[in-house]
């Protein structure tokens, strides 16, 4: 093989191996194909808990009113005023001496206490929402800051540097909208779900615009 013909495979072979863009088109590409797959499965669950999961049972009939009261509570003060009432009822009892004597594997399914433990359950789901809210709002918050530092570093500095803060600021948004499955049937829980469907969907938003201003799903094949 002589040494010009040597060249010219050497040279097309050089030449035939992926750069680092291409690299990196490939990481962009993959990455904005799974991060779309789970914001549309998860808005698409959200809105599925919101508007088409049905709610009530058979045996809602059969179940003391309490539940209802719960479910309609508008806000922590009305639960504790229902929790207030039903502590009485469990000081009373206790004070009353006729009251026949319950054993403590039965006394949780027998009134007043059964009512006392319901609401502090549904007090304590209440405050755990809450809690969930205001974390949705700050680490959204934070994610969409990592977004803008991201966007900022892969066009004006280095672009390895901007996908790290791409890819973390989605982790981000998409960890903290994932869907809640589970919690009582309250007013707070529903402020959960429309935050979480809200914040999915501008988070779905957010991907577009990236992936579209970044040309990451642009086709750069030749007719």
């Amino acid at each position: 093989m002589d040494t010009p013909q040597a060249a010219r495979q050497l040279t097309r072979r050089l030449t035939d191996r992926p750069t680092e863009a291409a690299f990196m088109k490939i990481l962009q590409i993959t990455l904005g194909i799974i991060a779309f797959l789970i914001l549309v499965t998860q808005t698409i669950r959200q809105g599925y808990l919101i508007w088409l999961h049905p709610r009530g049972s058979v045996l809602d009939k059969y179940e003391q009113p309490l539940r209802d009261n719960i479910s309609k509570a508008q806000s922590l003060d009305d639960l504790l005023r229902m929790y207030d009432e039903a502590h009485k009822n469990v000081e009373g009892a206790k004070a009353d001496k006729s009251t026949p004597a319950v054993p403590p594997s039965e006394k949780y399914e027998t009134e007043p206490y059964k009512s006392e433990r319901t609401l502090a359950d549904a007090i304590r789901s209440w405050e755990a929402k809450a809690r969930e809210i205001r974390e949705l709002r700050f680490y959204w918050a934070c994610g969409v800051l990592l977004l803008v530092m991201g966007v900022m570093c892969y066009r004006k500095l280095n672009r390895w540097l901007g996908l790290t803060f791409l890819i973390a600021g989605f982790c981000q948004l998409i960890y903290r909208t994932s869907p809640t499955f589970f919690g009582a049937d309250t007013t707070e829980f529903d402020r959960l779900l429309a935050h979480k469907f809200a914040f999915s969907l501008g988070s779905l938003l957010l991907l577009a615009f990236v992936v579209r201003s970044g040309g990451v799903f642009a086709d750069s094949r030749e007719d």
